[in-house]
């Protein structure tokens, strides 16, 4: 109860001058592991401040949102995403992970007690109701980046060597390097985003991601200083040993055996003159389905992320149309055409996934190849029924 009013009187105060702080306190930084839900995949990241004479003991961070804001989804698929800062009791927040299975990690922050007070004089005041709310983007304003920047700004002499950071990664092979183990969301995420992310990432801008802003403090210096302790674990959950179900059965094998049954079937249907058009009706309309998909977050949302995506030359928007069109008018000479080119885009992606500037997963490879195989099949029977 003592800290749910101290959280109260926080956010309440006028300055957080009305709560100072002892010379006691405690400044410091919670990296938090990756979880099973999409949106915590990433692990996350939080700022500390302990001062047990005052009686609290709060964490403050950039990662909260609310379902029940107006206009959420909406929003949401717009790329408007607003992220606000929360302040909860570190015993509430510590309970949360344990729920969740996740460890928690803290690095102290070696301020003196000016600097301490200048960081939770900021904190307090942009965890207030008309300061809290933030314009959220995944890769360049999250609850990690948010972090580095507040002591950027707050604390002179704060310098962050990146000296360590070998990877020279692109944004999407970090990305694919944590949903590793969650892989409908890895494909899923494939999907979705598109050339921007497959950039190479400097050093500073890795610390999007908890982990690496975890490295960078324990690298950085306050006036020639350390600025971070080292790192202690406050919470230690061992990953569990049995995958889940999502885990056995992935889109690689899922993708595989389709591509494995497609290929039987057009085989069937050439040795057999058959042509099964409800397949294809089916196919290509899925196709353009995601095609529009592609084509609307790319270029008409706030996304950052999903601009340029070269998923879009197997997903034709214009399949949705073709799709219904196909079985009526498929001896007409641009509807063979039509899927001709289809194909060679299609196959596009097959031949030469290695060499395109985005990089797809084997999942969306196994796609293409399906796309590349029935649409070649289409413009087969035309030609061959005109």
């Amino acid at each position: 109860m003592r800290i749910v009013i101290a959280v109260w009187s926080v956010l309440c105060t006028t300055s957080a001058q009305a709560i100072e702080l002892s010379d006691s306190a405690r400044v410091s930084l919670l990296t938090c592991a990756p979880g099973n839900e999409l949106y915590s995949c990433f692990g996350h990241s939080g700022i500390r401040v302990t001062d047990y004479r005052q009686g609290f003991d709060l964490v403050f961070n950039y990662g909260t949102f609310d379902f029940g804001a107006p206009n959420f989804y909406l929003n949401f698929l717009k790329g408007h995403m607003i992220y606000m800062i929360g302040v909860d009791g570190y015993r509430d927040f510590y309970e949360t992970y344990v729920y969740e299975g996740r460890s928690i990690y803290e690095q102290e922050l070696h301020l003196n007690d000016s600097q301490r007070a200048r960081i939770f004089e900021f904190l307090v005041n942009n965890a207030k109701p008309e300061n809290r709310n933030y314009r959220y983007d995944f890769l360049w304003d999250n609850c990690a980046t948010r972090i580095r920047e507040v002591f950027e700004k707050n604390i002179p002499g704060v310098k962050f060597d990146y000296s360590s950071f070998k990877d020279k990664k692109s944004f999407r092979t970090l990305i694919n390097d944590y949903s590793r183990d969650h892989p409908w969301e890895q494909f899923g995420m494939g999907l979705l985003i598109g050339l921007p992310v497959d950039r190479i990432a400097t050093p500073e801008e890795e610390t999007f991601l908890p982990d690496y802003l975890s490295a960078a403090f324990a690298h950085a210096t306050i006036s020639g200083q350390p600025l971070a302790g080292p790192r202690q674990t406050l919470l230690d959950v061992k990953p569990p040993a049995e995958k889940s179900m999502d885990q056995k059965i992935t889109p690689l094998m899922v993708f595989g055996v389709l591509l494995l049954l497609i290929i039987l079937v057009t085989v069937y249907e050439v040795k057999r003159g058959k042509y099964f058009y409800a397949i294809d009706i089916f196919l290509f309309f899925l196709a353009g389905f995601f095609g529009w998909q592609f084509l609307l977050l790319g270029g008409f949302t706030e996304h950052t992320t999903t601009q340029w995506n070269l998923n879009i030359l197997w997903a034709l928007p214009t399949h949705l149309f073709m799709a219904f069109l196909t079985p009526f008018a498929q001896g007409k000479k641009w509807v063979q055409y039509y899927f001709l080119v289809s194909a060679i885009l299609a196959a596009v992606v097959v031949v030469g996934w290695k060499l395109l500037p985005q990089q797809f997963l084997l999942a969306n490879v196994l796609i293409a190849a399906i796309y590349a195989i029935r649409s070649y099949n289409v413009y087969r029977v035309g030609r061959a029924r005109s």
